[in-house]
């Protein structure tokens, strides 16, 4: 108790090298470079990214224990954005989404000749970026949870379900888009036996039914197996990718100078963006580009091939993908699909994000956190190093590639609770997510409603208890009500905003392409 006690008096820095005192270890310190180095092989092939690689790689950490498991999720996501950078820039093909931006200057880079001084930059921006990310998240994380043990059963339920619904509205597209799916993932999240009396609930007579459904099932059938079909059916070549040594990726003199400005610059943007839900990843890097745009040092070879264009949203990637872990521990809320494989990650340890975790877990609290920062030394280390790997990685033919990963998605799915039904539940998820997908519709918040879900109908009837039934508990504490106002403020003010925006967009190009009245 004593030990326990110390360990919550810490401030950040003694946390964090807390964290490091453990994380330092020889198991640890492994279990950090095979995450970042399955990490980064998983990101260089074209079309998968963090989610998907995520959700393929989660059966291999759940033979660990939850600490070590934990740190490689986390290397592997930091691996996977390296991997998916590297693409962008040799092939001009993103790995993922947030390395869209990386194309538009490291792209015309590479045709110059210039790929490696462009990987350079990119592991230091990634470096830079992602250790400061990380030092002030042991700042932030640690205050946000302590402030949130104050939440009660109305004020979880109001964050919890006003959150499922605010993510589900601002993923993209339509509304049916967005809230179908989360009624679907709701449904899921209920099968089985109900954990407080142990009634049957949408069984069906089905045996295995009662289990519930797989939740790793759900995340590689509906995120990994879905994207690997599509990548199968739109099949295309392999593309040739040229050789590098590694003392080609040394950034020039007038590189470092046009450069050093963005790192910070990406990083602040990146940092606050990562707080925020939804692809505040994606948006990080293109608003971080946007600025560099304006500011950069060489902002007159934008579209060319500008050192600043490509360093800023670079290290904006890694600071938001660092700060977007922050509401994921401290408040149990996953912002963004690949958070929610990672939740998906913790509960099959056992292990339940959110405020107490600082309390009833500090080591794999500030463990995780300092894993981070080592992470961000191993990426590093291999990128630079392996780059001619990494290359050869890239020359591997699709036919070969593919079926090696869905061979491996199968046997973790069935090793995690040894059923052939949780094979079934997988492939109809796969099918199911691939005509989602190609129907516009979206497939995060149905991994979000099956795992947020059962919290949400935990903390309704824990509080529909304390209050004896009275419905108004839950709309009358006032922090309870401020979160119903923000999520209120977010479903209905977004869309206005989008419209209006639209609305301007169409008007100015309307203006610009009528011609001017003819004068006699």
């Amino acid at each position: 108790m004593n030990l326990l006690n110390t360990v919550m008096a810490m401030g950040p820095m003694e946390g964090l090298l807390h964290g490091l005192s453990i994380a330092l270890s020889p198991e640890l310190l492994l279990a950090a470079l095979v995450g970042a180095l399955l990490g980064t092989i998983m990101g260089l092939v074209p079309g998968i990214g963090p989610v998907t690689g995520a959700a393929i790689l989660l059966p291999l950490t759940y033979v660990f224990d939850p600490l070590t498991g934990m740190i490689v999720i986390a290397g592997m996501f930091y691996g996977i954005m390296y991997g998916g950078s590297t693409t962008s820039v040799l092939l001009n093909m993103p790995g993922e989404a947030p390395s869209v931006v990386s194309s538009f200057e490291g792209y015309p880079l590479a045709k110059q000749g210039r790929a490696g001084p462009a990987l350079g930059v990119i592991a230091i921006a990634s470096f830079v970026a992602g250790t400061g990310g990380v030092i002030l998240m042991s700042f932030v994380a640690a205050p946000v949870a302590q402030a949130a043990v104050v939440f009660g059963s109305a004020e979880f339920f109001a964050l919890t379900l006003g959150g499922l619904i605010v993510l589900a509205r601002i993923m993209g597209g339509s509304l049916a888009g967005g809230l179908l799916p989360l009624a679907f993932g709701l449904f899921l999240g209920i099968l089985g036996e109900d954990a407080i009396s142990g009634a049957a609930r949408y069984t069906f007579g089905v045996r295995e039914v009662s289990q519930g459904v797989s939740i790793v099932a759900l995340a590689v059938g509906l995120f990994g197996l879905a994207e690997l079909l599509r990548i199968i059916i739109h099949r295309g070549d392999t593309p040739y990718v040229g050789s590098l040594r590694w003392r080609s990726l040394i950034p020039t003199r007038d590189d470092v100078r046009n450069s050093w400005g963005s790192w910070f610059r990406g990083g602040g943007i990146g940092f606050g963006m990562g707080l925020l839900p939804g692809p505040s990843i994606s948006l990080a890097t293109l608003l971080s580009y946007k600025v560099e745009s304006l500011f950069g040092r060489d902002r007159k070879k934008f579209g060319k091939g500008a050192i600043s264009g490509l360093a800023g949203p670079e290290a904006a990637n890694n600071a938001a993908a660092t700060s977007s872990m922050i509401p994921l521990l401290a408040l149990g809320l996953p912002f963004s699909a690949t958070l929610a494989v990672m939740l998906v990650a913790m509960q099959v340890h056992g292990i339940q994000p959110g405020p107490q975790l600082v309390s009833t877990n500090p080591d794999l609290f500030w463990g995780l956190i300092a894993s981070l920062l080592i992470g961000n030394i191993m990426l590093l280390v291999l990128n630079v190093n392996f780059i001619r790997l990494w290359v050869a990685m890239l020359r591997v033919p699709n036919w070969i590639l593919l079926p090696t990963v869905v061979a491996l998605c199968w046997a973790g799915i069935y090793a995690f609770r040894l059923s052939w039904f949780d094979l079934a539940v997988a492939a109809v998820l796969a099918i199911l997510g691939f005509f989602m997908i190609r129907y516009n519709f979206q497939i995060v918040p149905v991994l979000l409603g099956a795992l947020i879900g059962p919290l949400v109908e935990r903390h309704f009837r824990q509080g529909l208890t304390a209050a004896n039934g009275d419905l108004t508990y839950f709309f009358s504490q006032p922090i309870a009500v401020g979160i119903w106002i923000t999520v209120a403020v977010l479903v209905l003010g977004l869309p206005i905003m989008r419209w209006l925006m639209i609305r301007r967009e169409n008007s100015e190009s309307s203006a610009a392409t009528t011609p001017p009245a003819a004068t006699s």
